[in-house]
This record gives C-alpha cells, sequence and structure tokens, in this order.
C-alpha cells in the first residue's frame, strides 16, 4: 500500500473520528477537569496561602477565590468588602487536546492501541494541570497586581514569564502537542513507514 493511500486513509479516518471524540469531551468536559481543578486547588493553596482562597469546579469551569474583597474596583480586606472576589476560568480552553489527540491516536493503524492511549493521556493531564496553573496565575497577576507579585518570602514568576507560560498553554501546547505525541507514539506506524519512504534516509 502506498504512501499517499496511507495517507488518504488516515485524514478520513481522522475527520471521522473528529465528531463523536469532541461529541464525548463536550459531554465529559465537566469530570474532566474536576482532577485537576482538585491538583490546582492544593498547589495554589500551599503556594500562595495568603493571596488564595480555594479553586473549586463548577462543571468544565474552575471558580478561583481570592483573599480579598472589592471596593471600588480595587481588591481590599474582605472585612471591607460585601462579597470575596474571585473569577471563573473555562478549563475547556486546555482539555481540547484530549479530544484532538484521541481523533488521532485511533485513526492510525499500529498493533496495540489501549497502552499507548493511556500514557498519551496521562501526558496531556501533566500539561493540562501545568496549563490550568499557570491560568490561575496569569488571572491573579491580572486582577490583584502588585498584590500577588510582590508577595513577601513567597517566590512569584515575573510578570513576563507568567505572560509568556499563559501564551504557550493556551494558545500553542493544546495543538503542538497532542500531535507532538501521536507522532512520537507512531513513529513505527504503516502511515509513517509509507511516508518515510517517500524520504529515504541517506
Amino acid at each position: 500500500m502506498d504512501e499517499k493511500h496511507h495517507l488518504r486513509q488516515f485524514l478520513l479516518f481522522v475527520f471521522a473520528l473528529l465528531i463523536p471524540c469532541f461529541g464525548l469531551w463536550t459531554i465529559a468536559s465537566g469530570p474532566l477537569a474536576l482532577p485537576a481543578v482538585g491538583l490546582v486547588n492544593i498547589m495554589l493553596g500551599n503556594w500562595f496561602p495568603d493571596v488564595v482562597s480555594a479553586l473549586y469546579a463548577q462543571g468544565p469551569e474552575g471558580l478561583l477565590l481570592t483573599e480579598f474583597g472589592e471596593l471600588n474596583g480595587a481588591p481590599v480586606s474582605p472585612a471591607l468588602s460585601e462579597y470575596q472576589l474571585g473569577f471563573t476560568l473555562d478549563t475547556r480552553i486546555l482539555s481540547y487536546s484530549i479530544p484532538f489527540y484521541s481523533a488521532l491516536h485511533f485513526a492510525t493503524q499500529k498493533k496495540g492501541y489501549l497502552a499507548g492511549y493511556l500514557q498519551g493521556l496521562l501526558l496531556l493531564y501533566i500539561l493540562l494541570v501545568f496549563g490550568l496553573l499557570c491560568l490561575c496565575m496569569k488571572e491573579l497577576m491580572i486582577v490583584l497586581g502588585p498584590l500577588f507579585l510582590e508577595q513577601q518570602d513567597v517566590f512569584v514568576p515575573p510578570a513576563s514569564v507568567i505572560a509568556l507560560l499563559y501564551q504557550l498553554n493556551v494558545l500553542i501546547v493544546p495543538t503542538l502537542a497532542p500531535a507532538a505525541i501521536w507522532a512520537w507514539q507512531s513513529r513505527e506506524s504503516p502511515l509513517a513507514a509509507a511516508l518515510m519512504g517517500k524520504f529515504p534516509a541517506h
């Protein structure tokens, strides 16, 4: 079977799988985010105990509550405010890497599917947790400003680093990581063999 046939078959399978994979992800995005939200809640609570109150899961969204209130648009002590300052985070901007990877993985002809798929999911989930952590830090930086960035006796990454990590984890990682993991896991597949045959080693 030549490389054109392998590639055409792969692309057809990918397009056929994208709809059900993203459909299942839409239904399961809430439970999928729950462990990540729990892990990041623990991480933020231990890292920034004077700033972060808690991170709660609300379906596919996270509710990040701070240790501050708000008065006239500025963060203040909770005693001076009628409510706790918080904001919502959409975890789906990070977790769409999972249905994308699923479509790529199961569209590729290979000997075994389950073990490699679980390994890929684990890697993507680690990236999801890290991405959610970066998303929370970006929101804290924007909303709290110096109250977050200039904490005493607490290491806080510079604003430029937080902004860069946020952009990488929201704009690049959810798309690039699944493709990179799939390419590595599929390096010995018939599709890879056919494509490599088109570019023989010298």
